[in-house]
């Protein structure tokens, strides 16, 4: 899988060494032997193939596809959104706020829709994680104040990494959108990267008034519209 690419061997001996007492013990995450002096030219070769490049990366089924095929497009897109919604829940970590296990969930779901994109499989997620999504952002909207204007993202660094992942998500939902029209991918995955935006927008606002921040309200001209996606 094409996560695996952005980790080097150095990186994952740290990691193994973090995980365990000793860099001999087995990582709980790997279970793969480390030896301390470090990783052996054959496990390498294992993790890094090499064989990106000429310009064609493998998916997780074996095939063989240009690195700008729609696939990879989306598998990109689920990647960057699961990377700012770590970043997110660092930030919201650091703040002592209260939702951060709910960005974790998230994260394991985001990676099971890049899974299937890169097996090209109809069975993605089920709809009780859509469910799960909307009964969060219910339980949080009783705690904020409608939103009748379009709100200037800020409020806060944790607010405002949360619009970040609220944007990422949306252009993750334009990207897999050909696969779910072309029936590549299950319909499931688009209305839960939809309702993810709610989600965000929701929690950001949260984040906001959690830090005790007056969030930001563009007034548009009587004249004017603001378009929302």
């Amino acid at each position: 899988m094409v996560f695996r690419k952005f980790v080097s061997s150095r990186s994952l001996y740290q990691i193994c060494n973090f995980c365990t007492k000793k860099g001999s013990e087995k990582c709980a995450d790997t279970q793969r032997q480390i030896p301390k002096e470090g990783l052996s030219k054959e496990y390498c070769q294992e993790i890094f193939s090499r064989e990106g490049d000429n310009g064609n990366s493998k998916t997780i089924t074996g095939d063989i596809l240009p690195k700008d095929s729609p696939i990879f497009n989306a598998i990109g897109a689920a990647e960057e959104l699961l990377s700012y919604i770590g970043l997110a829940r660092e930030h919201a970590n650091e703040a002592e706020h209260q939702y951060t296990d709910k960005l974790k969930r998230i994260q394991t779901i985001i990676i099971d829709i890049s899974t299937a994109i890169s097996r090209n499989s109809k069975v993605a997620i089920p709809p009780v994680y859509t469910k799960e999504l909307e009964d969060w952002i219910s339980e949080y909207a009783k705690q904020l104040p409608p939103v009748e204007q379009y709100i200037i993202p800020g409020g806060g660094v944790p607010s405002a990494s949360l619009h970040v992942a609220r944007s990422i998500c949306r252009k993750t939902e334009r990207v897999i959108c050909p696969l779910v029209q072309s029936e590549k991918l299950d319909r499931e995955v688009l209305v839960y990267l939809n309702r993810l935006s709610d989600f965000l927008l929701t929690v950001s606002r949260i984040a906001a008034k959690h830090d005790q921040r007056t969030e930001s309200i563009y007034i548009p001209k009587p004249d004017e519209k603001v378009q929302l996606q």
